[in-house]
């Protein structure tokens, strides 16, 4: 199965990278352990190559990437407080995990009213 996730605001569009303005929601996903401020000052730089074709890449709109070009590999940089010092990030933290056949519950042990 295969869809979009939308990421954020686009800040910027470069020949092979796309700038975006990330929440903490993203960023608490690429790096659960950094002390996030506020936002409108994280900035997430992805390659173009992965974002989705269904949508058009324009300054001040929503950047969605395709899930079915993300793999485990696939990294972008991460600037957390917006001072330009960006750090590698896994992208793949981006994308939920979705188990085609759940298994079923345990059966409940709960005792009867009789």
């Amino acid at each position: 199965m295969t869809f979009d996730v939308g990421i954020g605001k686009c800040r910027s569009v470069q020949s092979d990278s796309v700038d975006v303005w990330v929440d903490g929601s993203i960023v608490r996903r690429l790096v659960p352990e950094t002390k996030w401020q506020r936002d409108g000052i994280s900035v997430l730089q992805v390659p173009v190559k992965l974002c989705s074709a269904r949508h058009r890449l324009a300054a001040g709109e929503e950047v969605f990437l395709d899930t079915a070009l993300i793999t485990a590999n696939s990294a972008g940089k991460l600037d957390v407080d917006g001072s330009g010092d960006y750090a590698k990030a896994r992208l793949s933290l981006l994308v939920p995990s979705i188990d085609a056949t759940p298994t079923p519950p345990p059966p409940s042990r709960k005792a009867s009213w009789r």
